[in-house]
């Protein structure tokens, strides 16, 4: 796989759920044998509590997904914050495998972007249009978001 894919999927996977690439991102450095890890925000993301927080972002954010009254993730605060969020894990990625962490960054932030607006229109049709039960399309879009990020990560 390409190290830039790589980027690409960890910042689709935040495009779905914003905390999906960070939180497994911080796994995988936690529990990675790397000597030292490629630069401050990976060094940060390599400490347990770090860890242990991003993990209960993630699962808080898969659970407020479901409530009413949560912004839709094409407005421009929440779309801001997962391209955001998923240029910074693209940007670690490339370090990770020895690409340009700019690149990385640019790449993860447009993937966040593009694929918050691709899930976005695809749960709109399926729910609205296909007449499936919003609630299982949303816990499927919560595994596609990990099993994405899981993937980048992937060895």
């Amino acid at each position: 796989m390409t190290r830039l894919l790589r980027s690409a999927q960890l910042g689709a996977a935040s495009g779905l759920r914003s905390m999906a690439a960070p939180s497994q991102l911080s796994w995988h450095l936690a529990g990675s044998t790397l000597n030292t890890a490629p630069g401050p925000v990976a060094e940060f993301l390599t400490r347990k509590p770090v860890c242990s927080l991003l993990q209960i972002m993630a699962l808080g954010e898969m659970i407020a997904d479901k409530l009413p009254g949560i912004p839709d993730r094409i407005e421009t605060g929440p779309l801001v914050g997962r391209a955001f969020l998923g240029g910074a894990a693209g940007g670690v990625c490339a370090r990770i495998h020895g690409e340009s962490g700019g690149r990385g960054a640019v790449v993860g932030g447009v993937a966040a972007a593009v694929g918050a607006f691709a899930s976005y229109y695809v749960r709109r049709a399926l729910v609205h249009d296909v007449g499936l039960p919003g609630l299982p399309v949303a816990l499927c879009e919560d595994a596609v978001a990990l099993l994405l990020a899981r993937r980048a990560l992937r060895a």
